[in-house]
C-alpha cells in the first residue's frame, strides 16, 4: 500500500519536465550547487536555506548525487523510501502493543492515507523524515533496545531536530512514571540533550530568530500574509490552524478515523472482545505522546518563535496516534466480526467482508483521486528558463513576477527577491529580503531615472523581468505579496 501511494505521487511529478513539489523549491534548489559550484554564488537565499538545512539532510542529497541522482530527481524518489520505512515501523510499533497483524496493517494503511493527503512526506524536505525517525525511535523504545534507540535520537538531530525534543519529552515522562529500566531513560535523555546542544552550537550564518513583538508588527504574519500565523478566530488559531493549531488541520480525515476513541470503552469488556487481553503495558505510549504534545505545544507558544512553529510538536504526533489507536481498535473489532460471521451463510459473509473492506479502503480511493494534495506546481515559462540558462551563472535577475519562484529551480539563476523564498522566521535574513522587495517595488514604479539607476547599481542587477500586466491597477491590488509592502 505504501508503494502504491508513493507511485501515485511519483506519477504526478513526472507529468512535466518542469513539475516540482512546492516546498522543494525552497529546500532543494541550492543543492544544485553539488553539480556546479559556480551556481548561486553570493546568493542570499541559497546561503540562507543552506545554512538552516540539517547536516543529515545535506548528506543524503550529497550521497544520492554521488550515485548519479540529481537533487530534484532524488527529491521525487525520496518520499517512496520514507513512506515504506514509516509503514514498516508503524506496523512494528502496533505489534509491540497488540501482536495481531491485521491491527498493524490497519494502522499502516491509515497512516499512509493521512500522509498522502498532505504535502509533508511528498516534499522530501527535512520535515518529511519525521515519521520514519519518530516511529523508529518508538519501536526501539518499546523494545528497550538502548543502542538502536540512541542511534535514532542522533539521526533525528541530523535530519529534523524538533523530533529530538519530542523524543526527549517521551523519555522524560517515562523516567517519571516508570519504576523499571530507569537507567535506559536517563541515558536516552542525556543523549537527546547532548545532541540538541551540539546542533545549537553549530556555526550558522543566520541565528537571529524573529521576536514575537517584531512578528506582531509585520503583515506577513497575519491572514493573507506570506507566513500567516495570527488570527482573529481563537478556536481556529488554537485548534486547527496549520502553523499555530494543536490538532491536525485536515480535521475531516481525523474525524473519519476516530474509531480509536472506542478503545477505552472496548478495553472494559475483555469477555466480549477477547483480543483486549493481548494488549500489554506498551499501550501506555498512546497516552504519553498526547501528554508530551500538549506540554511542548504550550512551550512553543510561550517561546514564539524560538522552537519554530507550535504545530510541529502536536499535529505530526496526532496523525501517528490516530493511526495507532484506530488500527488497534479496528483489529479488535474485525477479529470479533470474523467470529460472528463464521456461522452465517456464505453470501452474508461475503457482503459483510465487502462492506468492511470498503469502509477501510474508501479513503485510499479518495486520496488517489486528489493529486493536487501533493502540492506539485508546474513552471509554464519554459522558453524563459531556457533563455536564462544561456546567461552567465552570476547574473542577478530583478522581478516581481511569480516566475521568480521558479527561476532558481528551472533556470539555476539568482533572483533578487521571491515570495516563495521570503521566509520571515530569521530576522537577520528576512530584513534583507524585505528591504530588497520594498526597494524593487519602488524602483519598478518610480518615474525618477536616477532612483532606478541607483537601485541597479546597489544590487548589481543584470536582467529585469517584467510581466505585460505589471503596470495595471489590477496587478498591484490583487497580489497578496505586494500588499505586505504598502
Amino acid at each position: 500500500m505504501a508503494i502504491l501511494f508513493s507511485l501515485s505521487g511519483f506519477g504526478v511529478s513526472l507529468k512535466s519536465a518542469y513539475m516540482v513539489q512546492d516546498d522543494a523549491r525552497q529546500h532543494v534548489f541550492w543543492l544544485q550547487r553539488l553539480n556546479d559550484p559556480d551556481l548561486f554564488r553570493d546568493d542570499l537565499m541559497a546561503n540562507y536555506f543552506s545554512s538552516v538545512a540539517p547536516a543529515g539532510y545535506k548528506f543524503i542529497y550529497w550521497l544520492a548525487n554521488l550515485l548519479g541522482l540529481a537533487p530534484f530527481t532524488f527529491n521525487k524518489i525520496l518520499p517512496l523510501l520514507l513512506g515504506i520505512g514509516s509503514s514498516i515501523y508503524i506496523y512494528l510499533v502496533t505489534l509491540e502493543m497488540l501482536p495481531v497483524p491485521v491491527a498493524g496493517f490497519c494502522a499502516s494503511l491509515l497512516l499512509n492515507q493521512n500522509l498522502w493527503l498532505l504535502d509533508d512526506l511528498v516534499s522530501g524536505t527535512p520535515r518529511a523524515f519525521f515519521y520514519v525517525l519518530f516511529l523508529g525511535f518508538l519501536y526501539y523504545l518499546l523494545r528497550q533496545q538502548l543502542l538502536l534507540c540512541l542511534l535514532l535520537i542522533i539521526i533525528q538531530s541530523l535530519f529534523y531536530p524538533q523530533t529530538v525534543i519530542i523524543s526527549a519529552g517521551i523519555l522524560g515522562l517515562n523516567l517519571i512514571t516508570q519504576k523499571e529500566n530507569r537507567s535506559f531513560y536517563i541515558i536516552g535523555l542525556i543523549t537527546a540533550i547532548i545532541t540538541l546542544g551540539i546542533y545549537k552550537l553549530q556555526a550558522a550564518e543566520f541565528t537571529d530568530v524573529i521576536s514575537l513583538e517584531m512578528a506582531k508588527q509585520l503583515p506577513e504574519f497575519y491572514p493573507g500574509g506570506r507566513s500567516s500565523f495570527f488570527s482573529n478566530q481563537p478556536w481556529h488559531f488554537w485548534l486547527a490552524d496549520k502553523r499555530s493549531g494543536f490538532f491536525p488541520f485536515e480535521w475531516q480525515y481525523a474525524a473519519l478515523c476516530s474509531f480509536g476513541l472506542l478503545l477505552p470503552i472496548i478495553y472494559q469488556f475483555p469477555r466480549k472482545f477477547p483480543l483486549v487481553k493481548q494488549l500489554n503495558s506498551n499501550v501506555r505510549i498512546l497516552w504519553q505522546i498526547p501528554v508530551v504534545s500538549i506540554g511542548l505545544f504550550g512551550l512553543a507558544h510561550l517561546m514564539l518563535f524560538r522552537l519554530h512553529l507550535p504545530s510541529r510538536y502536536s499535529q505530526h504526533n496526532w496523525r501517528i496516534i490516530i493511526a495507532l489507536t484506530t488500527g488497534i481498535t479496528l483489529g479488535i473489532l474485525l477479529h470479533q466480526l470474523a467470529q460472528k460471521i463464521t456461522n452465517l451463510p456464505k453470501i452474508s459473509q461475503f457482503l459483510i467482508i465487502a462492506i468492511a473492506v470498503t469502509i477501510v479502503l474508501y479513503p485510499t480511493i479518495n486520496v488517489q483521486s486528489r493529486p493536487h494534495r501533493f502540492s506539485y506546481v508546474e513552471g509554464k515559462a519554459t522558453e524563459l528558463y531556457q533563455f536564462l540558462q544561456q546567461q552567465p551563472k552570476d547574473v542577478v535577475i530583478a522581478t516581481l513576477s511569480i516566475e521568480s519562484d521558479f527561476i532558481p529551480t528551472f533556470a539555476q539563476r539568482t533572483v533578487l527577491v521571491s515570495k516563495e523564498y521570503s521566509i520571515p522566521y530569521h530576522w537577520d535574513y528576512y530584513q534583507q529580503i524585505r528591504q530588497r522587495t520594498k526597494d524593487l517595488i519602488k524602483a519598478q514604479y518610480t518615474s525618477n531615472s536616477t532612483e532606478l539607476n541607483n537601485f541597479i547599481k546597489k544590487y548589481q542587477v543584470n536582467l529585469w523581468l517584467l510581466e505585460k500586466s505589471a503596470f495595471t491597477a489590477q496587478y498591484l491590488t490583487e497580489n497578496s505579496w505586494f500588499n505586505q509592502f504598502q
